[in-house]
């Protein structure tokens, strides 16, 4: 804390741990030249203003441009209401995709150590988990596979199985917020303080698993609906909550797509097995489509490798490479600009000078 800060250390530091404040936070808040601000985290965003938790409590407060929830901020506290951002800390994750409406990155959200994908055991799109693994391990932050809906299977340890046999090396969780099955496990893993976002499509039981880890419900979720016994999606907008047992839940909105924003390392990360079958490959550069010597295309060939995982890695492996030529042409679009904006300065700088 700065020395004209609203509060003391100690009572900031009491404030603000259930949601997520650490050294770390702590050490990017000191950062932060000195000024009348606290430390705050964003745990809403509305249109031009977001709702900030401060060591006094909530405020509305206006930012420009919007921060994204879980991020920490410095903020100016104006009244018992409203406040002013004054700055952004430096984040240690992202979560983001492409937004679908325009050529831009939108930001889900900010410091995270865990995405929880959410997936129901009785609608298991392993292809979809696969992105969403992939996008996850893009953040920063580390998946854990969340199968909800578990009474709704005859066999949930075969469903999990079949997700273990697809998702190498992936950490699965089967749960029943419904039955109450599970819900532990998840709660070991955010705790003592970690910060997760829940990642799924629309009506996977994200609400529902929130609502079952903070004891009450908290977050809305739909009735059930009589005909198959599945909640309909209610979620409209991203929110940060404090799990009572420890840990920061972030509840999104479901996502009917999930376009790459960029993926080289979520990819390599998503499909390490396929990464070391790639070790044997003849070329070091193999694309694993036409190459001779191609170990990977091999290993799906005889069965070491699953042909539905293959195929998903093919078409992300596309999308990645697509993302990041993309990107690359934002940068060089973007260098262009500054240094076209340098040399207009400097002859505005040079015609300023001369005599009339």
């Amino acid at each position: 804390m700065t020395s004209d800060s609203h509060l003391p250390d100690s009572l900031v530091h009491h404030s603000l741990v259930p949601y997520g404040w650490d050294q770390r936070v702590s050490t990017l808040y000191a950062a932060v030249p000195a000024g009348d601000h606290v430390p705050g985290r964003v745990v809403r965003v509305e249109r031009g203003a977001c709702l900030v938790q401060c060591p006094a409590g909530t405020r509305l407060a206006i930012a420009d441009p919007p921060p994204a929830v879980g991020d920490w901020v410095a903020l100016r506290v104006l009244d018992d209401r409203d406040a002013l951002v004054e700055a952004v800390l430096e984040r240690w994750s992202v979560l983001s995709r492409q937004d679908p409406a325009r050529e831009t990155e939108q930001v889900l959200a900010a410091n995270l150590d865990l995405v929880l994908i959410v997936t129901p055991a009785d609608r298991l799109h392993l292809t979809r988990v696969e992105r969403e693994l992939l996008v996850a391990w893009e953040s920063g932050a580390v998946p854990v596979v969340v199968l909800t809906k578990a009474d709704l299977v005859d066999d949930p340890e075969a469903v999990r199985a079949e997700a273990l046999q697809r998702l190498v090396g992936a950490d699965v969780i089967l749960t029943s917020p419904r039955t109450g099955a599970g819900i532990d496990d998840v709660a070991r893993v955010l705790q003592p303080n970690r910060s997760a976002a829940l990642l799924g499509p629309s009506g996977a039981g994200k609400s529902s698993l929130a609502n079952a880890l903070l004891g009450e419900d908290a977050l809305a979720i739909g009735d059930v609906r009589d005909n198959d016994r599945r909640g309909r999606h209610t979620t409209t907008t991203r929110q940060l909550v404090a799990v009572p047992s420890g840990g920061v839940l972030i509840d999104t909105p479901g996502l009917r797509s999930l376009p790459l924003w960029r993926g080289d390392h979520g990819l390599a990360a998503a499909f390490r097995d396929v990464e070391e079958l790639a070790e044997a490959c003849r070329f070091g550069d193999c694309q694993h489509d036409r190459e001779p010597g191609c170990a990977v295309k091999e290993a799906a060939a005889t069965g070491t490798l699953d042909r539905q995982r293959f195929s998903s890695y093919r078409k992300l492996q596309g999308e990645v490479a697509f993302a990041e030529r993309a990107h690359d042409a934002r940068a060089r679009r973007a260098e262009e600009q500054r240094w076209k904006n340098i040399t207009k300065a400097q002859r505005q700088g040079r015609g300023a000078g001369r005599p009339r």
